[in-house]
């Protein structure tokens, strides 16, 4: 490698290094933040249910507030497949050959990316 491109190298290397600091305190920060944000949330809640509030709207600094419900579906795991199958199915070689087939069929991606690692880590 010629010494331009090892210069630039480096140099981008710091420069990367710097960034992925700057990012986890952000991160650790936006953590915090998110930790207090719910722990108000769950406050506020359980006032407005406990105070008949659930259908009003307050307006507070300039912002509408309102109590919200949302229905939520659990994921398609492996685990959630292979127990809705074996109810479905007695056979249980139908259902190892449906996961099994599932498994295979999935979408692959490869991702390249550059990993930092602290010099004191085993990784």
């Amino acid at each position: 490698m010629t010494h331009i491109y090892m210069n630039s190298l480096k140099e981008n290397i710091n420069k990367l290094i710097v960034l992925e600091n700057e990012l986890k305190t952000i991160q650790n920060n936006a953590s915090i933040i998110r930790t207090e944000k719910q722990n108000l949330e769950k406050k506020i809640k359980d006032i407005m249910i406990k105070e008949n509030l659930k259908d009003k709207i307050l307006i507070i600094q300039n912002k509408k507030i309102k109590y919200n419900e949302t229905k939520s579906y659990q994921s398609y795991s492996l685990q959630y497949l292979e127990e809705r199958l074996k109810e479905l199915l007695e056979d249980n070689n139908q259902v190892n050959y449906i996961l099994h087939y599932l498994k295979e069929k999935r979408k692959t991606n490869i991702n390249s990316e550059i990993k930092i690692l602290d010099n004191n880590n085993n990784e």
